[in-house]
């Protein structure tokens, strides 16, 4: 597998996930059918905390999760070839490793209703969102140091700052929203559709980076010999 399908992966096996689980809640009633990219409808996480779609939801999302990771272990990887060992990404691999973390944290506590679990849930998904999108706006500052253009990486790295200007800004306008209009209530969860539809879309365009400069990662293990 090319590690141009991880990326892929990442935003196309959470999508499948969110929307079955959304269908299969709404079909068995469990959920009032309605559009969740619209006002009055359900959270992500409504779609996921009642049987049969609980299960389907954590046996998905955790999966996503291991390929998320493996993403910020081949960004690494990349960033070192395409700089030729000129930039490190610690920081930002290490808030990749960590908001992975918090979105298993997140699926496994779903549906759970003692405190303690809740407030897990709570913090995971917080975790997950921020340090995700904080992460390739970090990326962005890196990309600034490499030689994008020779590389015909130009359209991709203006996606992706379009897109986080996007996230900063509509993350400021929703908090303003909170705290001003009475009515956002009806449209946050909508909202929250909306904004993980785009803050998965930058795996894409990060994959598409990767695609089109060729890159490939080959791991093996060496043989052990074991010694008396």
């Amino acid at each position: 597998m090319k590690p141009y399908h991880i990326a892929l992966i990442c935003v196309l096996l959470p999508l499948f996930t969110v929307h079955l689980t959304w269908l299969i809640s709404s079909t068995m009633g469990n959920l009032n059918m309605c559009n969740p990219y619209w006002s009055h409808c359900h959270s992500i996480s409504a779609t996921g905390r009642q049987v049969p779609e609980f299960f389907v939801f954590k046996a998905l999302m955790i999966p996503t999760a291991v390929c998320m990771a493996a993403y910020w272990f081949l960004l690494k990887i990349w960033i070192d070839k395409v700089s030729n060992g000129a930039l490190t990404i610690r920081l930002i691999t290490s808030l990749g490793y960590i908001a992975s973390a918090a979105l298993i944290v997140y699926t496994v506590t779903l549906g759970a209703e003692d405190e303690p679990q809740a407030l897990a849930r709570r913090i995971g998904v917080i975790l997950y969102f921020a340090f995700s999108a904080f992460g390739h706006l970090l990326l962005l500052q890196k990309l600034k140091r490499i030689n994008i253009a020779s590389l015909g990486l130009s359209n991709e790295r203006k996606f992706i700052y379009r897109i986080c200007a996007m996230l900063v800004i509509s993350g400021i306008a929703s908090a303003i929203a909170g705290f001003l209009w009475e009515g956002w209530d009806n449209w946050e969860n909508a909202y929250e559709w909306w904004f993980s539809l785009l803050m998965i879309s930058l795996f894409y365009w990060v994959g598409r980076m990767w695609q089109k400069t060729g890159f490939t990662a080959i791991f093996s293990l060496a043989s052990i010999r074991k010694v008396t």
